[in-house]
């Protein structure tokens, strides 16, 4: 899926709550649980997926695809 082309209500309909794997521009791969979505409202700067903490962040910026992994 594309997270670029999603509303935040599909974001979070897809994402939250939920193991992501994420697709990211630097060719790598990141697979985290979404705890949070932040965005402008929460005073992020960009749409991002949150996994506890800072270090386990992933801005919509850097996402090319993600995808559910289910168990």
């Amino acid at each position: 899926m594309d997270p670029h082309k999603m509303t935040l209500q599909e974001l979070g309909k897809h994402f939250y709550g939920r193991t992501v794997q994420f697709k990211l521009k630097n060719g790598k791969t990141k697979t985290m649980f979404v705890q949070d979505i932040m965005n402008e409202e929460d005073d992020e700067p960009k749409l991002t997926f949150i996994r506890g903490s800072e270090e386990n962040e992933v801005r919509i910026s850097e996402i090319v695809t993600a995808c559910e992994i289910k168990k």
